[in-house]
C-alpha cells in the first residue's frame, strides 16, 4: 500500500465558506469552486470524509462522484443521540462499496458529549458492524486542546473513546503545532485499542487566516514518521473549500505528496 492510499480529504460542499461571516473577509473575498472529488485529485489522496456542515445536499450525487476513491466516510454526529440516524448510511453502503465508515465530528465541542448515552454509542457500533451489507467503521474527531489539561476529565472521557474503531487527532490553531509530539504521546496512551489518524489543516481555521507552508510540511513529516512506525494509519487533509485559492499551504501539501505519496508502507 502506498502512502497516498492512507490519506483522506475532509470534504465540504463546494464554496461552503465563500459567504460565511468571519471567513469571506479572511479569504479576501476569493470564491472557491473546488468540489471534494476535484480536491482529492488535486491533492493526490485516495479517500474522503464528507461533512455537509448543515447544507442540504444529495448524498447519492456525491457518492457517485466518489466511485473511484478507495474509501468514503460521512459525518453522522446525530447518531450519537439517535442510532437510527445511521439508517441511510447503512443503506447507501449497499450500493456504494467504497463507503467504509462514518465519523463523529467535533465530538467534544461545548461538552455536548456529556449529554450522550454510552449505550447509544455502543448501539451505533453494533449497528454499523451487524446491520449492513458489510461492517462499517466508526471514527471520532478529537482536538489536542481537548485533552491533556485535566487528568480527571481525560479518565472519564476514556469510556466515550472505547466504542469507536478509530480516533482522529486534530490541532485547531497553528500556534499549537509545536505541542503535537507531546500531545501525541498522551493521545496514544488514551487510545490503546483504537486505530489512529491525524488531521492536518491547510488553512488556519483556529486563527482565521492562511496556514503556513512551514507548519504544514512539519506536520506531514511528523505524521509520516508515525505511519511508518505503525502507530498511525493515515492523515486527513482539510479541506477542498480553500484548495483553489492559491494558498502556500496547499502548494506545500502537493509538493510533499509528490515526494512521498508513492512510498510503500511496509505493513
Amino acid at each position: 500500500m502506498k502512502m497516498r492510499d492512507n490519506f483522506w480529504l475532509w470534504g465540504h460542499p463546494e464554496g461552503r465558506f465563500n459567504e460565511l461571516d468571519g471567513y469571506k473577509e479572511a479569504l479576501e473575498f476569493k470564491k472557491s469552486r473546488m468540489t471534494p472529488m476535484e480536491a482529492c485529485l488535486y491533492l493526490g489522496v485516495r479517500n474522503t470524509f464528507m461533512i455537509p456542515m448543515g447544507v442540504p445536499l444529495d448524498r447519492r450525487q456525491y457518492n457517485k462522484s466518489f466511485t473511484t476513491l478507495r474509501q468514503v466516510g460521512w459525518d453522522t454526529y446525530k447518531a450519537s443521540t439517535d442510532p437510527t440516524a445511521l439508517d441511510p448510511f447503512i443503506a447507501e453502503a449497499k450500493e456504494f462499496p467504497n463507503i467504509s465508515c462514518v465519523v463523529f465530528d467535533d465530538f467534544q465541542r461545548e461538552n455536548k458529549y456529556k449529554n450522550m448515552k454510552i449505550e447509544d454509542l455502543w448501539e451505533c457500533q453494533r449497528r454499523l458492524k451487524e446491520d449492513g451489507v458489510r461492517p462499517l467503521d466508526m471514527w471520532m474527531v478529537l482536538y489536542t486542546n481537548e485533552f491533556g489539561l485535566d487528568k480527571e476529565k481525560d479518565e472519564d472521557f476514556a469510556r466515550y473513546i472505547e466504542p469507536f474503531d478509530g480516533i482522529i487527532m486534530w490541532t485547531w490553531k497553528e500556534s499549537d503545532v509545536p505541542l503535537i509530539p507531546e500531545k501525541w504521546e498522551l493521545f496514544k496512551a488514551m487510545t490503546p485499542k483504537n486505530r489512529r489518524m491525524f488531521g492536518c489543516y491547510l488553512w488556519n481555521f483556529g486563527d482565521c487566516k492562511q496556514a503556513t507552508a512551514k507548519a504544514v510540511k512539519w506536520q506531514l513529516d511528523f505524521y509520516r514518521e508515525q505511519i511508518l512506525k505503525g502507530e498511525a494509519e493515515g492523515v486527513v487533509l482539510h479541506t477542498n473549500t480553500m484548495a483553489d485559492l492559491d494558498y502556500e499551504a496547499y502548494d506545500a501539501a502537493i509538493e510533499w505528496m509528490n515526494k512521498h505519496g508513492d512510498e510503500e508502507i511496509p505493513f
